[in-house]
């Protein structure tokens, strides 16, 4: 009887983001720990978005109570939980859309009166996020947060309108999982174990199953040969008429003796497919410019004992391509599928694989040497030691597309802003195209006429039916308040740049 097991639960209700994020993706959400400032409708929702896949934690942050207009708009309020805690009433909706998260609040003091004490740990959380929260308690957050090298996940919505904005010192982007990437085969730059495969390989002394189930890239390869033997050359084609040369020659290979009258028709489709890809597997083999750039970055020449691991790992493999790689970042070992039988593909897969093997067991050894040398090592658990191979094999097999992110801190935004506002004239005609940069900024002083009359333009009561010309009366007057509020923010701005 087999002992071969089926999925277990986990599996079978997380399958369809597993495909997308893999078990690494997996594991750092479910280690993930949320900070949600404002129970409303927009927070809420995108908290739902991270609680059904398997958020690990989260706390909710608020101090108001469910009012009439929460339950024309947030799904996770009632009607009966009017003037309850909404902080306690999101938090207990949410946690039933998932058992294995684990949810708190705090629904006393408010944010403000938090950020005041300065006594709430923010230092808990992977990142907090916030939605609609006015101006100055962002600001005041914000800069909290970038001391703490916190991530902050800011979210609005006005209307139809609506923004995302991240604020964050590092984000390190080691699994990007890009739609299209050209695999890692090297054909211009060849592993020896691949060569030496390829040359075990007599094409004139192939049987007719031999030649009909041989690789597409080992007919490329062996066509390679063959181009830079009658050209003198040692590099890959490049041209059109190159190109034409090199396809004349794998025309050339798909003929063979073996091959009856019968045949002559014959569509051979594992040659056909080595056409088809000829762009995508005859290139250059290089390291991209946003590696170079981090080979580069202060963070991975100037390692301490308090740089972020990423940085080891970037150095650790920046040595690696300086000595055994040389030049070449290590094999990512994926072979893509083609045409051919079952042993010959599982051959050139553990060709790839053993090459990448090696590669990772050399990063992880400069990883080591680099963690002594800076007293890192010595302080790390043994269950931290015991999954940096793990890791840089994650590292390894996403050489290609790994990458840093950084962003300017909220409140220095401003100064960013004051710059774009003095690009945009005092009177502008209504045919002007909008920008994104008109919609941010129109945001911003939308978010200054909250400061200013605290309620955001055009939100006043419901008029009665004795009013009907009321609400457009009050959407005249916020109107003109609000062009106001901007001309003053315009003529301020552009005064201190001028003095």
């Amino acid at each position: 009887m087999s002992n071969i097991s089926g999925p277990d639960t986990k599996q079978i209700q997380y399958d369809r983001q597993l495909r997308l994020w893999g078990d690494h993706g997996q594991k750092a959400l479910e280690a993930g720990r949320v900070c949600l400032i404002g129970a409303n409708a927009l927070s809420t929702e995108i908290l739902k978005a991270l609680v059904l896949p398997g958020l690990g934690s989260f706390t909710i942050i608020d101090h108001q109570l469910v009012t009439l207009e929460d339950c024309g708009s947030n799904f996770f309020v009632h009607p009966s939980m009017i003037d309850q805690p909404r902080a306690r009433v999101t938090c207990e909706l949410l946690k039933q859309l998932n058992p294995d998260v684990h949810g708190t609040y705090v629904d006393k003091p408010s944010i403000d009166d938090l950020l005041k004490q300065n006594t709430f740990d923010f230092a808990q959380f992977n990142v907090v996020i916030t939605a609609n929260l006015p101006l100055n308690t962002l600001v005041t957050l914000s800069t909290h947060l970038w001391s703490l090298k916190i991530p902050l996940l800011v979210a609005r919505a006005y209307g139809f309108i609506g923004t995302i904005r991240l604020q964050v010192v590092e984000h390190y982007i080691i699994e990007a999982h890009p739609d299209d990437t050209i695999p890692d085969l090297r054909l211009d730059r060849p592993l020896k174990s691949f060569v030496n495969h390829c040359n075990s390989v007599d094409f004139n002394s192939l049987t007719r199953e031999q030649h009909l189930h041989m690789p597409s890239l080992i007919i490329l390869y062996k066509t390679l040969q063959q181009w830079q033997k009658q050209t003198n050359r040692i590099d890959i084609p490049h041209t059109r008429k190159e190109r034409d040369e090199f396809k004349q020659i794998l025309e050339q290979l798909s003929h063979h003796s073996v091959y009856d009258v019968s045949d002559s028709n014959k569509s051979l489709e594992n040659f056909d497919e080595a056409k088809r890809v000829i762009p995508s597997r005859l290139v250059n083999t290089t390291i991209p410019s946003a590696i170079n750039n981090l080979f580069q970055d202060r963070s991975c020449l100037e390692l301490s004992n308090q740089s972020h691991m990423f940085w080891f790992i970037i150095n650790a493999m920046k040595l690696f391509t300086q000595n055994e790689g040389q030049g070449l970042l290590p094999v990512r070992g994926e072979v893509p599928d083609m045409i051919t039988n079952t042993s010959s593909y599982v051959k050139l897969v553990e060709i790839y694989q053993e090459q990448a093997k090696k590669d990772c067991e050399t990063i992880h050894n400069y990883l080591i040497d680099l963690l002594k040398q800076h007293n890192r090592f010595s302080t790390m658990s043994s269950n931290e030691a015991a999954t940096l191979h793990e890791l840089v094999h994650t590292y390894c097999k996403n050489a290609t597309f790994l990458n840093v992110m950084r962003t300017a801190s909220i409140k220095n935004e401003d100064d960013s802003l004051k710059k774009l506002i003095e690009q945009i004239p005092l009177e502008s005609s209504s045919d002007e195209s909008e920008s994104e940069v008109s919609w941010y900024i129109g945001l911003r002083l939308c978010d200054a006429f909250y400061e200013k009359f605290n309620r955001y333009p055009g939100e006043f009561p419901l008029s009665t039916n004795d009013e009907t010309n009321s609400d457009q009366r009050q959407l005249e007057i916020d109107f003109n308040d609000l062009k106001q509020i901007g001309r003053q923010l315009l003529n301020s701005d552009r005064q201190q740049s001028s003095i």
